[in-house]
């Protein structure tokens, strides 16, 4: 990297910065730690994070629909995951919950289960998300709980 091209900021800086524009947490993440460690340039980031977020917004509606026929195994037969209640998804065996949970963390703004105005206090825009990773926390499934926590803040 030339200069600070990352203008010093840290790993969890850099992430928010992504997020904001570009909401899937594990690449946010991911850029953030190349741009630190100076295998991307950071405004080499901001590009590739623009394309992105521009070809995401080109196709909202192919992935809307996309999203909206994504199942999970429920009961032996498919179930849409913009189907699932609360109150049904935390009835879900492990499998299943992990599922869906894996699809949340990667479309967070999915189906209208977060809210992106700030107008709404943090635990009320994100109510879904924080009951079934709480949940999912408590019986034990196996998840990375620290990258969860993070995105939630996030949000």
């Amino acid at each position: 990297m030339t200069g600070e091209p990352s203008q010093g900021k840290a790993v969890g800086a850099l992430t928010k910065e992504f997020f904001r524009d570009y909401p899937d947490y594990a690449f946010c993440l991911n850029l953030a730690q190349n741009v630190q460690a100076g295998i991307i340039t950071y405004p080499d980031a901001l590009s590739l994070l623009g394309r992105r977020a521009v070809a995401a917004e080109d196709n909202s509606q192919a992935i809307t629909d996309q999203l909206n026929n994504r199942t999970v195994e429920v009961g032996g037969g498919p179930m849409r995951i913009a189907r699932i209640s609360l109150a049904r998804a935390i009835r879900l065996d492990e499998r299943a919950l992990k599922q869906v949970l894996e699809f949340y963390f990667k479309h967070p703004y999915a189906h209208g289960r977060t809210r992106r105005t700030r107008l709404l206090p943090r635990w009320l825009r994100a109510f879904f998300l924080n009951v079934l990773v709480g949940h999912a926390c408590r019986r034990g499934i196996p998840l990375d709980y620290e990258s969860y926590f993070q995105m939630l803040r996030l949000l």
